[in-house]
């Protein structure tokens, strides 16, 4: 590995770059943007080359999560048999320490941030990184053999993946997402699958139960299998009557949902998930408890921001896809003002109005993919539906609406106008706050 080209200059692409670095290679980047190398003198851009120029004499290429297996110059270098990988299976092939990795359509943030926050309070150092927004790349020189990586791992960093092999993976769930890339779910399926690809039988697995398509990953796995579900009970966690119990080596109730800060089914999954990782990984019940109980979620996730004009806003910007967005609009419980648009994915909307819940009064829709909403509106419903330019016109438009909620949940990524969820949510938060700043909230 004595001449690496990475393509893509995002977290990633930085993070592997670092890495890099520090083993000697010579690094160059490639990027269909302007990038900007200041701080990053050993790097050399060979963006607009020739493809032959840009790939001659490259013992690797380094890929981020945003380039895609169909990228031209991917498909030009693999013409000419350079090896090809993403920046988590790089990170793989440094690291010490155990690997715990998370994927799924919905829940890897929540997921991977509860698994890192009880590790670490009960004395075991982890790391919590990935798409999480952290690059692995970066921080895998620190991690001891004793220490843990909690991964969040998306279909895009899974499709580039060669040995990656975590010792316990999970799939929290897989629903239709990314088809602008992944063209249909069975291709997005596969690539979630991916995460287990490697595994053998001293690794474990654990498979959301009550989805159709993660329960069937069990079909073709090698690892040990261990199942969540709040409505059957399973070798795994499942949910009873109010109480989660854990069935490893024999059954026993663990806690009650009521000492859960996160709630709904969606959330429970997420929860027991974390719990099976943890007690897998010898973490005692007790402190994974205490570490539940005092969790704090990832923000902009169904994130309670205020109240303006005796309105409740909720900032879901981390709905980035249309699964996410109905469990949002069902955990409201009253009248609810709903604003939805942003990177058109190519997915259809046909399930998304029916089943949508009777708190939902109004739909207010921004960003690229508003047509595409559109053309799936039924020709009968009870709520009304309206198009405007901005988000800001879609919040005053929500707050001129006889509701008690206002829901931002986009169902869709930030790329039409953000750079990512993060930026979005914290632009909505900016509005909401402009709002009491002229004077006309409380």
């Amino acid at each position: 590995m004595r001449n690496v080209l990475i393509i893509g200059w995002g977290i990633s692409g930085k993070g592997a770059s670092k890495l890099l670095l520090s083993q000697g290679a010579t690094v160059s980047v490639y990027s269909d943007e302007p990038i900007d190398l200041i701080g990053y003198p050993r790097v050399s851009n060979v963006s607009g080359l020739e493809f032959f120029d840009v790939i001659d004499g490259k013992d690797l290429i380094v890929i981020s999560p945003s380039i895609s297996q169909e990228h031209p110059l991917v498909e030009y270098a693999k013409r000419y048999s350079i090896p090809v990988i993403g920046e988590i299976e790089l990170g793989y092939r440094f690291c010490r320490g155990k690997i715990v990795a998370v994927t799924g359509t919905n829940g890897k943030t929540t997921t991977t941030k509860l698994i890192g926050d009880i590790l670490n309070s009960s004395g075991k150092k982890a790391y919590a990184l990935g798409n999480i927004g952290k690059s692995f790349c970066e921080s895998v020189e620190k991690i001891k053999e004793d220490e843990i990586a909690v991964l969040e791992v998306s279909s895009f960093q899974l499709e580039s993946i060669k040995e990656f092999r975590p010792y316990i993976a999970s799939c929290l769930n897989v629903t239709p997402d990314h088809f602008e890339r992944h063209k249909n779910i069975g291709n997005y399926a596969l690539a979630k699958f991916n995460v287990f690809i490697n595994q053998d039988a001293d690794d474990c697995a654990i498979l959301n139960y009550d989805d159709e398509i993660t329960k069937n990953f069990s079909n073709m796995i090698s690892s040990n299998a261990f199942y969540t579900s709040v409505r059957h009970t399973v070798r795994g966690a499942f949910l009873r009557e109010g109480k989660i119990y854990l069935n490893i080596d024999i059954e026993r109730e663990f806690m009650s949902i009521e000492d859960i800060p996160l709630q709904g089914d969606y959330n429970y999954q997420n929860v027991m998930t974390a719990i099976l990782t943890c007690r897998l990984l010898g973490v005692e019940s007790k402190d994974i408890i205490s570490a539940i109980k005092n969790f704090q979620p990832p923000r902009y996730r169904n994130q309670f921001i205020g109240y303006r004009f005796g309105k409740k806003f909720f900032n879901d910007s981390k709905a980035t896809n249309i699964d996410s967005t109905i469990k949002a609009c069902k955990s409201m419980g009253d009248k609810t003002a709903l604003i939805v648009g942003g990177y058109d994915k190519g997915i259809a909307y046909d399930g998304f109005f029916s089943s949508l819940p009777d708190t939902i009064r109004h739909i207010i829709a921004t960003g690229d993919n508003v047509y595409s909403i559109m053309q799936f509106l039924p020709s009968y419903h009870e709520y009304t539906f309206e198009i405007t330019s901005s988000l800001e016109r879609a919040t005053e438009l929500a707050v001129s609406k006889d509701v008690e909620n206002i829901l931002f949940s986009p169902t869709t990524s930030s790329f039409d106008r953000y750079s990512s969820y993060v930026e979005r949510g914290e632009h909505f938060d900016m509005i909401v706050k402009s709002l009491r700043e002229n004077g006309s909230g409380e």
